[in-house]
């Protein structure tokens, strides 16, 4: 019997799942359900030495993760996604670190007045030893019409319970990724924002626990080579 050599591709783009779109979703899958450790070994290229952590001062403490963006602390599905995979990476990466749950946060802080968040007191309702702030700021995640490529800046600030003045802060570079944009025919822009908001979580959480810089390049190379197709 004759087979129609495009049966199978059509089949496959109708119900089955690119590589790109795999991998991405594999990104989601692996940093959601906690495998912050698994989602590194499976990116793995090249071992290098781990960059120490640029504060170190939370294991063993209880932290309140919050999250603001364009300067306004809220519970948006951006801020949601980033406070969750911030909480996952610390949960995994921080040894003995006790995180106050996102509710929690969201209760204390909505009776905190609009833009203007009182650190210590959220910090003394909450019972945290530590408030980590994080903002992000400027998203956005086309590059034109036919391609999907993050970018955005992001911040944090540390507060430490019964000091009125930060203790820590950090401003990160503008985040691009991935760097040759990945095509708006693999996902839906929910699906992207999801994954590239996982990532960007990341490079915030790991400014506390020790980290191989190669995983960076190990990533962008594993999803630019799935999109090269």
């Amino acid at each position: 019997m004759n087979r129609n050599p495009n049966a199978d591709r059509t089949k496959q783009g109708r119900y089955g799942l690119g590589p790109g779109l795999a991998s991405v979703l594999l990104i989601i899958l692996m940093a959601s359900t906690g495998c912050v450790s698994l989602l590194s070994n499976v990116l793995y290229v090249i071992k290098g030495k781990d960059s120490p952590a640029e504060f170190d001062e939370l294991k063993g403490k209880k932290v309140a993760v919050l999250v603001s963006n364009n300067g306004v602390h809220t519970w948006d599905a951006v801020s949601v996604v980033l406070a969750k995979h911030i909480n996952l990476h610390l949960g995994a990466k921080v040894k003995k670190i006790q995180l106050v749950g996102q509710d929690v946060v969201e209760g204390v802080c909505q009776d905190q007045p609009l833009g203007q968040m009182d650190m210590e007191q959220v910090a003394s309702r909450l019972g945290a030893d530590y408030i980590i702030d994080a903002s992000i700021s400027d998203l956005k995640l086309r590059e034109g019409q036919t391609l999907f490529r993050g970018r955005c800046t992001s911040a944090l600030v540390v507060y430490k319970k019964g000091e009125t003045a930060p203790v820590f802060r950090k401003s990160f570079p503008e985040y691009i990724y991935p760097s040759t944009g990945a095509p708006v025919t693999e996902m839906d822009e929910s699906t992207f924002q999801r994954a590239y908001l996982t990532l960007v979580a990341g490079r915030i959480a790991r400014v506390f626990y020790p980290y191989d810089p190669t995983e960076d390049v190990a990533m962008d190379a594993a999803i630019t080579s799935a999109f090269n197709f």
